[in-house]
């Protein structure tokens, strides 16, 4: 007699169901952020393409899709359109521009076309004409004038100073374009690069990125200041909420009366949790910013008002708010941690003659170190996720100064900051961005996930080892 099909069993398939659906959006969520950040830095091939109305586009393919169309019969026909990156904003002022695969009558790759990374501007996409020197063209072509660009490479920085150096490049239609030297952060031709070179290529492509600042609006450049600053808030952070939390939780366990005063404090504790991240943003700015701020520069910097010096946004006014954030998981887990100590151990320490604060000491807090360090954990992963309440308490989406640095006090808990989670934001949501924006979002958010995940594992691991240490006394 075969088996009844029970609730139960039901209820169990749509548990697994719901859990499985769940792990494969998370994971095609990540290989989408995988495939399109790590793509950035590799060195794409131009191609040159031929349409049949005679205009030409130089640039590379991003992008291919399928458009459904229904002819004056009826009968319906699928067409594609090429999402082309040109680099020629005064013809395509986001850099893109779509084509029609049918209108496409040629392409090529020239191996002459050339990559100019600018300073300011995007980058351009041509052929080398000219390589001026103080108004004298010195070389022409494309060899002679790379030819001339790699002799002058090692002391292209003094000349630059001294001469007024350019190079004239021409686009696929003609037009000639001068660029200043000063304004030039690399020049390549990605259609002749072996397969060695766009792995060199691509490898100082990402060491920029990592360490040195953005330029471009942000659309192109690195994420040095971004880094550094996310860093500095999550270790202020938990510098000020981790003795907090955990001081605030051994007293609601060990020391706190049962009544109702440590009722409302739980209430309060857990009410704290479910706060939307913007009310503290709102209250930072308010207390912090306003209040605080504006306290301690009527007191200690009076000459310089009414330019504020703490009355506004900053990094310690943000780490605070953040502390606030994320006070109640650190306060959860502790005590969670401090419910799992068997009583055995604090009877055993009073037995032996030690005080309640040395039995806390000496006993209990190594034991519930590994419950610390979950708390650290969580809150260092949601410090460094949550960007609304920054946004008004002191993250700016660039800023030419860091936190710490060699001019006196060398820490400046009063200065603005990037944050890579306002960078994200900045690059991948801003109206004026476009498609040329996108690329910088996704490598953002690629390094944002390896950030926390490199913390959150080395933490992990402390924690795996305390617990080892500590297996024999808690048993």
């Amino acid at each position: 007699m075969g088996s009844k099909w029970s609730k139960d069993d039901a209820l169990i398939w749509l548990s697994g169901g719901t859990l499985v659906l769940g792990f494969l959006m998370v994971a095609g969520l990540i290989l989408v952020i995988v495939v399109h950040g790590l793509g950035m830095f590799w060195p794409q091939e131009l191609t040159r393409y031929e349409l049949r109305d005679g205009r030409i586009v130089l640039g590379h393919e991003t992008s291919r899709v399928s458009v459904r169309t229904t002819g004056s019969a009826g009968e319906r026909s699928v067409t594609y359109r090429l999402g082309i990156r040109t680099g020629d904003r005064e013809r395509y002022p986001d850099e893109y521009t779509w084509l029609e695969e049918g209108r496409v009558a040629g392409r090529d790759t020239p191996r002459e076309a050339v990559v100019v990374e600018r300073v300011r501007g995007g980058d351009l996409f041509g052929f080398l004409e000219s390589f001026v020197d103080d108004g004298t063209v010195v070389a022409r072509g494309f060899e002679a004038v790379r030819a001339h660009y790699r002799e002058q490479a090692p002391e292209l920085e003094r000349l630059r100073r001294q001469r007024a150096l350019s190079i004239v490049l021409s686009s696929e239609d003609g037009r000639q374009h001068s660029v200043s030297l000063s304004n030039v952060q690399r020049i390549y031709a990605p259609n002749e690069m072996t397969t060695w070179a766009k792995v060199r290529h691509y490898m100082g492509g990402a060491w920029a990125y990592l360490w040195s600042p953005p330029r471009d609006e942000n659309r192109l450049g690195g994420v040095y200041p971004a880094i550094f600053g996310t860093a500095a808030m999550v270790i202020l952070m938990s510098v000020v909420v981790m003795p907090f939390g955990v001081l605030a939780a051994f007293y609601l366990r060990e020391y706190g009366k049962p009544g109702p005063f440590l009722n409302v404090v739980r209430v309060a504790v857990n009410s704290l949790a479910g706060v939307p991240s913007i009310v503290f943003g709102v209250f930072g700015l308010g207390f912090f910013v306003y209040f605080l701020g504006g306290t301690l520069d009527s007191v200690f910097f009076p000459a310089d008002l009414p330019e504020p010096t703490f009355g506004r946004g900053g990094i310690l006014w943000c780490a605070l708010t953040l502390a606030l954030l994320t006070l109640p998981v650190v306060i959860v887990a502790v005590e969670e941690g401090l419910a799992g100590v068997p009583p055995v151990l604090r009877e055993a320490s009073h037995a032996l003659g030690a005080t309640r604060f040395e039995t806390l000491w000496r006993v209990v807090v190594p034991v519930v170190l590994p419950s610390i360090l979950t708390g650290l954990i969580l809150s260092v992963a949601r410090a460094a996720g949550t960007v609304a309440p920054l946004m008004i308490t002191g993250v700016v989406a660039f800023s030419a100064e860091l936190p710490v640095d060699g001019a006196w006090p060398f820490v400046h808990l009063e200065r603005e900051f990037m944050h890579l989670g306002f960078h994200i934001f900045d690059t991948g949501f801003r109206p004026d961005g476009g498609e040329a924006s996108l690329p910088m979002a996704y490598t953002s958010t690629l390094l944002l996930l390896a950030i926390v995940v490199a913390l959150n594992a080395a933490a992990i691991g402390l924690r795996s080892r305390l617990r080892r240490r500590y297996s024999l006394a808690v048993a």
